[in-house]
């Protein structure tokens, strides 16, 4: 059964004490419910699926980092799933470019906590490309809908180590909250090295947009005064970085390296808008810690998609973050939050809106 859109003339005025009414359980209002996937390469992954009031649904996969495969709104898929679809994570490749043969892609994937981006060797060690925190399950998982006279709202929370033996310990720990009637999801993220000596770190936030809401018939904004082209061939199509194009089977990807420019609160919104489907969605990134942002532009047929890559260095490796300033530094004991909103908009009014805020 399609998901209905939030009516706002109808259910503004009732809130969800009053609706409760209306109901036999609170899940035909609101619910987090916890699957577990036994089929082929995805045989154990556990996720955790959140339905809210607004039509907006998605799912937390606690066996892969606490990230985002499943998005959709309105009862229309947002992100984009790679052909390998959900893959557990003893399948997991650290080696070069192996991380491709298990990378869902899905809504978001989290790159990090040591490499985020390309391959590369450091100090003598192999890193593999967008490093392994999205292939480590989590732990102390707790989830739940808190409900008060004011408010009701869904809180997921989790933790994810990536740490070895005689190696850097640093710690994930993500909280995603939705409240009952919002078309949007808070992401806050705090890392921490619970080593003994400062260590390097690096996370970019992989988000990607697939059909039906990127087509054709898609507008992008992206608030940058600057792009740089990632190499020569992303060079000659930086006059068409935000055009969508039809599927095309020799489509070589681009990316572009942008500046973004910082609104009144120092956080920058990137949108896609379907003019066709009349929706669209927003990232909303706070730029003090998140300073970097890659724009991934794949229109090739069976790979169709736009990734938006808000991070905290470069992705061109570690030395090269090293030697151009951008790598960031933890000490023993110290700590990181990075904070993303994810919302939903309905009607070319709030698309609008959105651009003639800047």
């Amino acid at each position: 059964m399609p998901i209905l859109c939030y009516k706002k003339e109808l259910y503004d005025g009732m809130d969800y004490q009053e609706e409760k009414k209306y109901v036999g359980n609170q899940e035909q209002l609101f619910c987090v419910q916890k699957v577990k996937l036994e089929d082929g390469k995805a045989e154990g992954v556990t996720m955790l699926e959140i339905r809210n009031r607004s039509g907006m649904q998605f799912a937390v996969n606690t066996s892969r980092g606490m990230d985002i495969p499943y998005l959709s709104f309105c009862g229309e898929n947002i992100g984009y799933i790679s052909p390998c679809g959900i893959v557990a994570p003893q399948y997991f490749d650290d080696k070069g470019v192996g991380f491709l043969k298990s990378f869902t892609a899905g809504f978001l994937t989290t790159c990090g906590l040591k490499v985020a981006g390309a391959a590369c060797k450091y100090k003598e060690k192999e890193y593999g490309l967008h490093g392994n925190i999205s292939h480590i399950p989590a732990e102390n998982i707790t989830y739940e809908i808190v409900e008060s006279k004011k408010s009701v709202y869904a809180r997921i929370a989790g933790t994810v180590k990536d740490a070895s033996i005689f190696e850097d310990r640093l710690r994930l720990d993500r909280k995603i909250v939705c409240c009952y009637k919002e078309k949007k999801f808070i992401i806050h993220d705090t890392v921490k090295n619970e080593g003994y000596k400062k260590t390097h770190h690096m996370i970019l936030y992989h988000y990607n947009i697939g059909y039906p809401v990127l087509s054709p018939e898609s507008d992008i904004y992206i608030p940058s005064s600057e792009i740089i082209p990632r190499n020569e061939h992303a060079k000659q199509g930086i006059s068409n970085y935000s055009q969508v194009e039809l599927p095309d089977p020799e489509y070589e990807e681009m990316c572009f390296y942008h500046k973004l420019i910082p609104d009144k609160e120092n956080c920058a919104s990137i949108c896609v808008f379907n003019r066709k489907l009349d929706i669209g969605i927003v990232l909303k990134i706070h730029l003090d810690t998140l300073d970097h942002f890659v724009q991934w532009k794949m229109m090739g047929a069976g790979d169709y998609v736009m990734g938006f890559e808000p991070g905290n260095t470069t992705i061109d490796g570690i030395e090269d973050a090293i030697q151009n300033g951008s790598m960031k530094y933890l000490e023993p004991g110290e700590e990181v939050e990075y904070k993303m909103e994810v919302k939903m908009i309905k009607g070319k009014e709030e698309f609008n809106k959105l651009k003639g805020d800047r």
